[in-house]
């Protein structure tokens, strides 16, 4: 696989040759399918001639997916809220064209986050749509969508959006200056956002190199109620829920600001990546390797999480995933750079920096060593 997706419930892979495989619990139709079944090993999407298409991002929320295409946004699985921006709360069992007049007609889609109960894309001249339930959409009036509708021009002070991640309650946003934006749910901290207790209706300024220790943003992602950033300088910054020591602080505490993970639990090397879900997280060092931490399984039916570690527990600091589970393989992002952000990454030097898959063997022998592939 070259490129993978998780949900909360489901996941997804495309193949090197384009055709996408999904698993996991399909109770909505979000695998693709043609059904509700459950799916316990990756199996071929049914629309593989759409996927054949795709312009190399797709997501998995709750009980949905988003994919696009050449010119095209498709989503399936729950409808509820109107998640899949068809105009209606009807489930959809396999992909679903959203109409293109909701992007005014020639906006091409660059990028799609999938949170629980609602969806983002950004568009290639930076815009913002969103739809689903209300609280997280950064609408002033509150209300739910059924279909896409674009943020306000102003909402990011005339800022280019590079870069969007979802949560099951925030909704984060990079512009190309480098400077973050949240808007959702605020109870745990997760927006990163100081004096606001409760819930942000709108974008609101969370911050740049004042708040970052003087580094621009390059990258988001988001858990369930906490957010992860990684900035210029390759430093991890978390906020949020800190239950099960998703925050990587080595304690249990929420953090209602933005609080940076010490360097040295990566054994200094730098974050290039990070992803999250649940109450647990990952993240990726320009060395290829691999750290996660938080939940080690859930304590009513003790049920693995996938910290990926030869245990079960919790970990409250990054801990390095055994080479030997890798393969002796590296890493590579947990993201990938969609194109329109991937060009303000170069423009800063920041792309070559980006994690070979190769053996780490081949990496311990020097130059000489071979590389796999990427």
């Amino acid at each position: 696989m070259v490129m993978v997706a998780a949900g909360a419930f489901h996941s997804a892979g495309v193949m090197a040759d384009g055709t996408l495989s999904t698993w996991g619990r399909g109770t909505a139709g979000q695998l693709g399918h043609g059904d509700r079944a459950i799916q316990a090993e990756a199996r071929t999407d049914q629309q593989g001639d759409v996927w054949r298409t795709a312009s190399g991002d797709f997501a998995c929320g709750f009980h949905h997916t988003m994919v696009l295409t050449v010119g095209s946004l498709w989503t399936r699985g729950e409808g509820q809220y109107g998640k899949l921006g068809h105009g209606d709360e009807a489930n959809r069992l396999v992909l679903t064209q959203v109409a293109a007049k909701h992007f005014e007609g020639n906006a091409q889609i660059v990028m799609v986050a999938a949170g629980a109960s609602h969806s983002v894309v950004v568009g290639s001249e930076g815009g913002v749509w969103t739809w689903g339930y209300s609280v997280y959409l950064g609408q002033k009036d509150m209300q739910d969508r059924h279909a896409p509708t674009l943020l306000p021009g102003a909402a990011f002070t005339g800022g280019k959006v590079v870069m969007v991640a979802a949560g099951v309650t925030q909704t984060v946003a990079v512009t190309s200056q480098g400077v973050l934006w949240a808007w959702g749910i605020n109870c745990y901290g997760q927006l990163g956002i100081v004096g606001v207790e409760h819930f942000q209706s709108a974008p609101a300024l969370v911050g740049a190199e004042d708040v970052f220790g003087g580094s621009l943003v390059l990258m988001v992602a988001c858990g369930d109620d906490h957010t992860l950033i990684v900035t210029e300088e390759d430093t991890l910054w978390t906020c949020g829920k800190g239950e099960n020591g998703a925050l990587s602080h080595n304690d249990i505490y929420d953090r209602r600001v933005l609080t940076l993970v010490e360097a040295h639990h990566f054994g200094n090397a730098k974050v290039v990546s990070a992803a999250g879900r649940d109450c647990h997280s990952v993240a990726v060092t320009e060395l290829g390797g691999l750290y996660t931490w938080g939940q080690g399984q859930h304590a009513e039916d003790a049920s693995p999480t996938g910290l990926g570690h030869d245990d079960m527990l919790a970990k409250l600091v990054p801990t390095c995933v055994a080479t030997h589970i890798l393969q002796n393989m590296r890493v590579g992002r947990c993201h990938s750079l969609l194109p329109l952000h991937a060009q303000w990454a170069r423009t800063r030097g920041l792309a070559a920096r980006r994690p070979r898959l190769r053996p780490l063997g081949a990496a311990a022998r020097g130059r000489g060593g071979r590389r796999g592939r990427r």
